[in-house]
């Protein structure tokens, strides 16, 4: 996992205030655990950019409300009917759209909006010859 803020880190951007001191560790270890999972491109470790900063510091916020990795289980209820002759079915259930990002939180999503220039299409690949 490579390491894109730090507990230093997020109390320079956001003051120390932004979560209780025994919930920081693990909040910015779960940042950094998300920002690895997007696969950043192009990103110097050796001088992490601010806009990656800031994104690590708004997922540890996120992170330390427990929100970060959090199953979201609100969606709609429907219902689909088929009439075949004199026979009729029903069936009703309930749809997640978990692939919209406004199913996220706010600072998840402006996260991976700061982000835009580092991530890669997930339907695009690398090809060495």
């Amino acid at each position: 996992m490579a390491t894109y803020i730090t507990v230093a880190d997020v109390d320079g951007l956001l003051g120390p205030t932004w979560a209780a001191d025994d919930k920081k560790a693990r909040a910015v270890l779960q940042a950094n655990a998300y920002l690895t999972s997007l696969n950043l491109v192009g990103v110097d470790m050796d001088a992490i950019p601010e806009e990656v900063k800031q994104a690590g510091a708004e997922l540890a916020v996120v992170a330390s409300q427990g929100k970060l990795y959090q199953q979201h289980t609100e969606g709609s209820l429907e219902a689909k009917t088929v009439k075949a002759g004199s026979v009729t079915t029903s069936k009703t259930f309930a749809s997640i759209d978990s692939s919209k990002s406004t199913s996220l939180p706010d600072g998840v999503q402006f996260a991976l909006g700061l982000l835009g220039q580092w991530r890669g299409s997930p339907f695009s690949f690398n090809v060495y010859r």
